[in-house]
C-alpha cells in the first residue's frame, strides 16, 4: 500500500517537472550570426554600429504575427523610465526556428530588445537588455 502511495505522488512531480517547454530567446552580436559566431554573445555595442540579433524559437511560434519593439531608459519620459525607440511588425512562419536581422542605434544609453504577439501586445514573450557606449 505505501509503495502505491508512493508511485502516486512522484508521478505527477515527474510529468509536472520533465515536460518544460523552452522559452525563446533573443542573442545580440556585432557580426552577423552564424552558427560559428554565434558562441560569442555580447551586451555592449559602441554608438552607429549594426546590432545583430537573433529570435531564437526553439517550439517554433504560437502565432506567426510577431513585433520587435526596442526601447530606451530616460529619465525625462512617464512611461516607468522607458521611451520606445521604434517598433517593427514582423511576420514569420510557425515552423521557423530562427529569426535573424538587425537594428542600427545612434545614440548611447541603455536599451530593450522585445518581441510581442501581434494579438498579445502587453506581454513580451522574449527580451534582452543591452547597452550602446
Amino acid at each position: 500500500m505505501k509503495k502505491i502511495l508512493l508511485i502516486l505522488l512522484i508521478f505527477p512531480l515527474l510529468i509536472c517537472t520533465g515536460f518544460k517547454k523552452e522559452k525563446p530567446y533573443i542573442i545580440l552580436s556585432q557580426e552577423t550570426i552564424t552558427n560559428q559566431s554565434i558562441k560569442r554573445i555580447e551586451r555592449n555595442f559602441p554608438v552607429k554600429t549594426r546590432i545583430y540579433y537573433a529570435l531564437v524559437l526553439p517550439e517554433g511560434l504560437k502565432y506567426s504575427g510577431v513585433r520587435m519593439q526596442v526601447s530606451n531608459q530616460n529619465e525625462k519620459t512617464s512611461n516607468w523610465g522607458y521611451s520606445i525607440n521604434m517598433t517593427k511588425d514582423i511576420y514569420i512562419d510557425t515552423y521557423s526556428k530562427v529569426y535573424r536581422d538587425y537594428i542600427y542605434i545612434q545614440k548611447p544609453g541603455r536599451y530593450i530588445l522585445q518581441f510581442f504577439y501581434l494579438n498579445k501586445k502587453n506581454y513580451p514573450f522574449a527580451h534582452k537588455e543591452f547597452m550602446v557606449y
